[in-house]
């Protein structure tokens, strides 16, 4: 066995007794997330680590909450319909074959949920009592069902747990076609910009003269929104544009050029792992993202502020300048503290009603300011000494003035978590003049 092997297999099982440890941890009042990976590739969910997992032979799953006076359970399975999906969507027909599919299991009151980010349509199950619903979801070459079990007087604690689940639901079998879709758009714009330049495709890679930038973060983001496919792929090829329009060489700038434009950026563990599994890290010359833990499963990465977009530092950056994990978070701290104060548009239709605010950043990413030394100072001048903060997205910081509000908060930040571009954490932290807590 290689040395290779050796830290693959530590790896492996330090994940398993994460996983192991998560399910120890994970209640109904208190649930941690992990991620299951449909065996035949049909979809990709999160779920409560301590919930049970039932896999039939026919490739349907159901998830089943650890209840034992109540059955609580969410089912997903592939309709017996073969078609391609495409067809159905321009025919303008789906809504009238998913009314018809949802008849035969006679649900009622058909309606589309923004919870799914996939076209689709939910209806109520017919049982008496049941706070369950049926959905059928178009999503690339197949039709997904799924269908949640819960009791009425148990709504208020596993419908939001189930919402939950619905929102993390991603299909990834048009991957490939997604990818070159987002290639080709990048490498046309790029080639009228640099007509007599080098522009190439490798991979999810786009090479040039200048820099090699990899599209994998955009196609995270498409497949997680891919109605907002045209913004997000115009903003990326912006911001791309803009790298080519500079002297800088992208990957060898100097410590002393980048120092004051290192900006802290809060991603979550999940996300780093995503992008750090595509990266052989034993392979000489390979960059990975670096970051340190922070709250939650919040991890606080480091990127250089280009105005118009962000480029993440990695291992290899950190080995040019020869700087340490502490100095990055020092520099960038530092450099976060030196903007200045941000403003905050606060809205307060009467004082029956609690403060609201977002927060404007001076510079760098909105979110970012969650770690600003001075947050609680300058918010308690608008809301008062109990605040709480939330990061939905990287280019969103809301502030509330807390009246033990938590589940309307959670349920509003939840949904723009589940519908945003650069999605950061669905949790609501506690700001004080001590820092920041969890809620």
């Amino acid at each position: 066995m290689t040395k290779k092997d050796d830290k693959l297999g530590s790896l492996k099982k330090a994940r398993a007794a994460l996983d192991i440890r998560h399910k120890r941890n994970s209640t109904d009042c208190s649930p941690h997330y992990l991620t299951f990976r449909h065996p035949q590739n049909l979809f990709e969910i999160d779920y409560p680590a301590h919930w049970k997992i039932e896999q039939e032979a026919d490739g349907a799953v159901e998830f089943v909450a650890a209840t034992p006076d109540a059955y609580i359970g969410l089912m997903l399975f592939r309709t017996p319909i073969s078609i391609d999906t495409a067809i159905i969507e321009k025919s303008g027909k789906w809504e009238q074959i998913a009314t018809a599919m949802f008849a035969k299991v006679e649900s009622t009151n058909v309606r589309s949920d923004p919870t799914i980010i996939y076209s689709n349509f939910t209806a109520d199950r017919p049982e008496p009592d049941q706070a369950g619903q049926r959905w059928f979801v178009l999503c690339s070459d197949l039709i997904l069902g799924i269908s949640s079990t819960c009791p009425e007087h148990l709504k208020e604690t596993y419908v939001p747990l189930i919402e939950r689940m619905l929102s993390s639901l991603r299909v990834h079998r048009d991957d490939e076609l997604l990818a070159a879709r987002i290639l080709a758009r990048v490498q046309v714009a790029l080639k009228a910009q640099m007509p007599n330049g080098k522009v190439e495709v490798k991979g999810l890679n786009i090479v040039t003269d200048k820099f090699e930038l990899s599209i994998g973060n955009i196609l995270s983001q498409v497949k997680r929104n891919p109605a907002k496919f045209d913004e997000i792929v115009d903003h990326f090829i912006q911001g791309t544009i803009g790298l080519s329009q500079t002297d800088e060489e992208l990957g060898q700038e100097s410590w002393e050029a980048v120092r004051g434009r290192i900006q802290p950026l809060l991603k979550p563990d999940k996300y780093i792992q995503e992008v750090n599994q595509k990266t052989n890290r034993h392979k000489v010359g390979s960059a990975f993202l670096i970051s340190a833990p922070w709250l939650a499963d919040l991890r606080i990465c480091f990127a250089l502020d280009n105005k118009d977009t962000f480029r993440f530092i990695n291992s290899l950056d950190m080995q040019r300048w020869n700087v340490s994990l502490e100095m990055l978070m020092q520099v960038s701290a530092d450099n976060l503290s030196a903007y200045p104060e941000p403003e905050l548009h606060v809205m307060k239709p009467n004082e029956s009603l609690p403060g609201i605010a977002a927060l404007i950043p001076s510079g760098g990413a909105a979110s970012s300011y969650l770690l600003h030394p001075k947050l609680f100072q300058i918010a308690a001048q608008h809301l008062g000494r109990e605040i709480v903060a939330a990061v939905p997205s990287r280019d969103a910081l809301m502030l509330f003035e807390y009246r033990n509000e938590k589940e309307t908060l959670q349920n509003a930040v939840a949904h723009d978590f589940a519908t945003t571009n650069h999605p950061i954490s669905d949790r609501l932290f506690r700001v004080t003049p001590d820092g920041i807590a969890l809620l």
